[in-house]
């Protein structure tokens, strides 16, 4: 009896517990997945797929790692924020433009030393620019930066302990460096640090003027500016490396408009103002239509405009697209093929909802070509012979380009006629590759004058079978290589597809184990050089860039002699020439050019994104309170289910507590036995 009732009062205490905390939540229910009132400061929230593998500026390379340590870790250029078309480099750490002269220089050929012609770059930084304050430093104060910060990471680059990736940009041009790095090299070997006061010619410091530097190279490099707006050639203070040693990965120091104020691994990295930043200011001029769109109103205006970036770690782009829907994210995320029709229109507009939104669209086509390659070494579709020639032709008028861009990628994408995208020099808008339009009829006849008739060979009466090696693992992978492969059966050739992890596909690329694959390219610099030398026969070797084994006598005497040349008519019509050659013996597709898509929300002006210089966060302005005020009316709590779960609890502990009530009003009654 007595313990009836106490289980009827302890599930009437419960529910009296249970309807306390549906109160406290009904009054207090929030999904801002940030500290109370930070949304209404001036902090740019965006999001990244992972961590950065490093933030040690002689290494990263990624676009995930650039769009943090370019805020960090500037260098003597940057490039332009709103001029595209071409891209304008504009100084940065500069005083100003390099001067560029003759050198003479001594070097050993057939066992005699003779004097050649080389190129000096004479560099002269600004004074007063300081790192920024960091225990590393005396009494934790930045220091002032002098050229010999510049040097010391050129040198870092022939350091074995640093894989920097672009050290084969300069090996083969600084004079001196290949040496410096093999000399690492043997240093490594007998586990000796590198040696970082080792002569090398082509680095030169002004005596007489701190703020100096050169770089004395053995043929003129004009791609050299480029390079000199990467953070692999920002200045580095040598207290940093030395202290943090391997750490310094994840602790850089450097002079930009932001510095690293947090790193918490799978969860966000958080930049603060730096306040020994250079001064630098909004542009004062762009492109037609900027100011229509209003990216000029700030013109002038001191940089940068927020007090803080959040980089949100967001592995699931569906995550990271439900963020920017409420309100969370700034800028666009997660956005691509599958959720087009949500934000686009078929004529390419905004869609409507967006619109009421308040959402801007930024479009842009980037300096990405994706491609699909031939081994030029497969006994099957590799060869130069009249027969191979036509072969891989046949194959190219088989692919519709045109309804690839439109199935798979939703039309984010434009045809691509030539290796050189949109953007960069060499770039010719009216070209038309003769074995770049979609042509089925003109594909059979080539593929019979290649030897197979309706895709059966006539020596051994058997189809064409080509395997397709690709990484297509995921849904959408597989939809690509099953589209591709469906436009080559159509001529009747059988498509074999073979699918490795990425990590074997990029190990069989390399090793030019594969027939036929599909791949791509991100200009690391605006200049058709960085394109060109896909095709360029040495590239072939040592996991180089040419994947293709393309190895055309004709086509690399035209880059070698195009390599070395600033822009100018005859550079273009060397351009063409090279392109004529390598389109005539088609080891490569041309498929796509990229198109860049991003999306941002209406307290956000500025927004405009830049497909090489990742440092346009800082020209974003946020209007924080107006996203306070957004994010609230977006995500007001939707109390229906709690009310409901609440009374259902109530009407399940109703007969408990009727329960309780009888059994106090219950009398007891005592029998002549004295039993109840």
């Amino acid at each position: 009896m007595l313990s009836g009732f106490l289980v009827a009062a302890a599930r009437f205490s419960a529910l009296l517990t249970v309807l306390t905390l549906l109160l406290a939540v009904l009054s207090g229910c929030s999904n801002n997945p940030y500290p109370a009132g930070s949304t209404s400061r001036s902090i740019l929230y965006r999001d990244i797929p992972d961590d950065p593998k490093t933030l040690d500026p002689s290494v990263a390379y990624t676009t995930l790692e650039s769009q943090i340590l370019y805020l960090i870790c500037p260098s003597y250029f940057r490039y332009h924020y709103l001029k595209r078309n071409p891209f304008v480099l504009e100084l940065t750490l500069g005083a100003e433009q390099p001067q560029r002269t003759q050198y003479i220089y001594e070097t050993t050929q057939n066992g005699r030393k003779v004097r050649l012609q080389g190129e000096m770059w004479t560099f002269r930084i600004k004074k007063g620019l300081r790192f920024q304050d960091d225990p590393c430093f005396p009494r934790g104060k930045g220091r002032e930066i002098k050229a010999a910060d510049f040097i010391y990471s050129f040198r870092r680059m022939a350091d074995p302990a640093v894989p920097c990736p672009v050290l084969s940009y300069f090996e083969g041009k600084v004079i001196g460096l290949h040496g410096y790095a093999e000399h690492n090299r043997r240093r490594a070997v007998r586990r000796l640090p590198a040696d970082y006061k080792r002569h090398v010619e082509g680095f030169q410091l002004d005596p007489h003027d701190p703020y100096v530097f050169k770089l004395v190279l053995n043929r003129p490099y004009p791609q050299l500016r480029y390079l000199m707006a990467m953070p692999f050639t920002s200045p580095i203070p040598h207290e940093a490396t030395e202290r943090y040693r391997a750490g310094f990965a994840r602790h850089p120091v450097g002079c930009g408009p932001y510095l690293l104020a947090e790193y918490s691994p799978k969860l966000k990295i958080v930049l603060k103002k730096n306040p020994n930043r250079n001064p630098e200011f909004y542009p004062t001029n762009g492109m037609p239509g900027d100011r229509e769109a209003g990216l000029l109103e700030d013109a002038g205006k001191q940089l940068p405009f927020a007090d803080e970036i959040v980089f949100q770690v967001l592995k699931e782009g569906l995550t990271a697209w439900n963020m920017f829907l409420q309100g969370y994210l700034d800028c666009g995320a997660g956005f691509g093929a599958t959720n087009v029709s949500q934000v686009m229109t078929r004529q390419g507009t905004l869609s409507r909802e967006m619109k009421d939104r308040g959402v801007s669209l930024d479009r842009s086509t980037t300096p990405i070509i994706w491609y699909l390659s031939f081994n030029m070494r497969d006994p099957v579709v590799g060869g130069y012979t009249s027969q191979k020639r036509k072969l891989r032709q046949a194959i190219s008028l088989a692919v519709n380009k045109q309804a690839f861009i439109d199935l798979s990628l939703q039309g984010l994408g434009s045809p691509a006629e030539f290796l050189i995208p949109p953007g960069v020099a060499g770039y010719d808008p009216n070209y038309r590759n003769p074995y770049s339009q979609y042509n089925a009829f003109k594909a059979q006849e080539l593929l019979a004058q290649a030897g197979y008739p309706n895709g059966i060979s006539r020596e051994t009466g058997e189809r064409l079978t080509i395997c397709f090696d690709n990484y297509a693992t995921t849904p959408g992978g597989r939809q690509i290589v099953g589209q591709i492969s469906k436009m080559l059966e159509s001529i009747g050739i059988h498509v074999e597809s073979r699918t490795y992890r990425y990590a074997v596909w990029q190990d069989k690329i390399y090793s030019h184990d594969y027939q036929f694959t599909l791949s791509g390219w991100t200009a690391d610099y605006p200049d058709p050089e960085n394109f060109a030398l896909l095709l360029y026969g040495p590239n072939s070797e040592n996991k180089g860039p040419n994947e293709s084994a393309y190895d055309s006598p004709k086509y690399n005497r035209l880059f070698k002699q195009m390599q070395g040349m600033d822009d100018g008519p005859e550079r273009q019509q060397i351009i063409r020439c090279l392109r004529d050659v390598a389109v005539k013996d088609c080891p490569w597709i041309y498929l796509y050019y990229d198109h860049t898509l991003m999306l941002s929300n209406t307290w956000v002006s500025n927004a405009k994104s830049h497909p090489l210089a990742c440092d346009y966060a800082k020209y974003y302005r946020v209007n924080g309170p107006l996203r306070a005020r957004m994010q609230a009316c977006w995500n007001k709590p939707n109390y229906a289910p709690l009310i409901a779960g609440a009374v259902v609890l109530v009407a399940g502990m109703l007969p408990a507590v009727r329960l309780v009530r009888k059994r106090r009003n219950r009398r007891i009654r005592v029998g002549s036995g004295g039993t109840t």
